[in-house]
């Protein structure tokens, strides 16, 4: 009878946070970023527009930042302390080496060649085995159109919350 009853109270506590969470959301916002990501940012690219930024963690924390600087979108992988980690552009074929270029053409026979992106990692990060694995568990929460996506550890608390943009174009499966 107890665990009934504790089981009941734990869906209704998980319940309640998932309803405040969505409710105080809001409009879709990218995160905040730290004052050495954004100077990374500014050194790099003095005139870009910050069109997306999110934060990722996988055991170390990074924000990923999508910007525009004179026509060139630019994707960057930033840690806390704001070291470039990886940087990612988008590339025309006239503009890559001989060799990939040649790859990239043999590779796209009776095809055709929809984009390239060039990436350039300045850091990697090295797997570390933990003593007890790590659980945690994400919701994608639909209301009212906005979709949400939240963390939250085995023991029910609110590790994480984000609203996903209305004007997301990644979703490239359909086409």
């Amino acid at each position: 009878m107890k665990t009934k009853h504790w089981k009941l109270v734990f869906v209704v506590v998980v319940t309640v946070v998932m309803l405040g969470v969505v409710a105080h959301a809001g409009k879709c916002k990218n995160v905040l970023l730290p004052d050495a990501v954004k100077a990374a940012i500014n050194a790099l690219y003095p005139q870009a527009v910050i069109e997306e930024s999110e934060k990722e963690e996988e055991g170390l924390k990074v924000y990923e930042v999508e910007l525009e600087q004179n026509g060139q979108e630019v994707e960057l992988t930033i840690s806390p302390d704001g070291k470039i980690m990886e940087k990612e552009t988008e590339v025309a074929m006239s503009d890559l080496p001989a060799a990939v270029k040649a790859a990239i053409t043999k590779a796209s026979k009776g095809g055709q060649v929809k984009e390239i992106e060039k990436e350039v990692t300045y850091y990697v990060v090295t797997l570390k085995k933990l003593e007890r694995p790590k659980v945690t568990y994400d919701a994608e929460i639909i209301i009212d159109g906005e979709e949400s996506e939240v963390e939250f550890a085995s023991d029910g608390k609110l590790l994480s919350k984000e609203v996903e943009c209305d004007d997301d174009d990644d979703d490239d499966d359909n086409d």
